[in-house]
C-alpha cells in the first residue's frame, strides 16, 4: 500500500503545466511548473512494461550504470527549509564536489565560489560547450526528488540549464531523459524541487534499488554567460 501511495504521489508531482517563473532577490520562485518537463507519458510507459515483466515473474535485468553505483547517503537534513521546503535531503555521492572523481567532467572549470547555503566548497562552471554529469547513485520510491544550488554568471535571462536523468532500461541499457529546463539569476539560489521520474524502475529489480546519474548543460548562454552548480541533494522521503 505505501509503494502504491508513493508511485500515485510521484506521478502527481510529474506532471507538468506551462506557467512564467519569476524569482525574488532571495531566489525565490512563484512556480516551479515551467522549469519541470512533463514526464508523465514516459513514467506511464514504463510502468507498463514493469507491470508486464512482473507479470510474467520476471526481473529488469541490471547493467553497467548499476555496477558503478553509489548506494550511500550521508545522514539527512532539511537543507532547503529557509526556502519552505521542510523535507530532509542528503547529499548526493559526491555532490558538495570536494571529489569529483566519479563525475565525468567536458570543458568545466572548478572554482572557488561556491554558494553560501550548504556545505560545498567549491562549484562546477561550465558554459555552451560544457557538460557535467554525476557519479551514478542508487535509487528507490524513497527518493522521488532532487534539488541543489545553481548560478547563471552574467545571466541575460534567457539561458536554461538543461537536466537530464540517466537510468536502466529493463534490459540493462542506459537511456536518459530530460526532466527539467532550470533558470535561475546572477545569485546563488536553490533550483526548483526536481522530480526523478524513472525511480520507479527500482519496482522491478530484485535489489530493491535502480541506479542514476544527472547530466547538466548549459542551453541558450549569451557570450561571457555560463552555468555555476554545486551542493546536490537527494530526498529521502521516508526521512519525512
Amino acid at each position: 500500500m505505501r509503494r502504491i501511495l508513493l508511485v500515485a504521489l510521484l506521478c502527481a508531482g510529474l506532471s507538468g503545466v506551462s506557467a512564467s517563473v519569476s524569482y525574488g532577490d532571495d531566489g525565490s520562485s512563484d512556480s516551479d511548473a515551467g522549469q519541470l518537463i512533463d514526464l508523465s507519458h514516459q513514467i506511464g510507459d514504463i510502468q507498463h512494461k514493469i507491470a508486464d515483466l512482473r507479470a510474467h515473474g520476471r526481473w529488469a535485468r541490471s547493467g553497467k550504470l548499476l555496477q558503478s553505483a553509489d548506494c550511500g547517503y550521508d545522514d539527512a537534513a532539511p537543507v532547503f527549509l529557509p526556502w519552505g521546503d521542510p523535507a530532509s535531503y542528503a547529499l548526493a555521492p559526491q555532490g558538495d564536489l570536494s571529489d569529483t572523481s566519479q563525475w565525468t567532467l567536458n570543458k568545466t572549470s572548478l572554482s572557488i565560489d561556491h554558494d553560501p547555503f550548504s556545505s560545498s566548497q567549491a562549484s562546477l562552471v561550465f558554459g555552451g560547450d560544457g557538460q557535467a554529469i554525476t557519479p551514478a547513485m542508487c535509487v528507490n520510491l524513497d527518493n522521488p526528488t532532487i534539488r541543489l544550488f545553481i548560478r547563471n554568471i552574467n545571466a541575460s535571462g534567457r539561458a536554461k540549464l538543461k537536466l537530464d536523468v540517466l537510468y536502466e532500461d529493463l534490459d540493462g541499457h542506459v537511456q536518459h531523459m530530460t526532466i527539467a529546463k532550470l533558470v535561475a539569476g546572477d545569485a546563488w539560489q536553490p533550483s526548483v524541487t526536481i522530480p526523478i521520474g524513472v525511480n520507479v524502475l527500482s519496482t522491478a529489480s530484485a535489489s530493491g534499488v535502480t541506479a542514476v546519474a544527472f547530466a547538466f548543460k548549459g542551453e541558450g548562454l549569451k557570450k561571457g554567460e555560463s552555468w555555476a552548480i554545486d551542493g546536490l541533494y537527494v530526498d529521502p522521503f521516508s526521512s519525512r
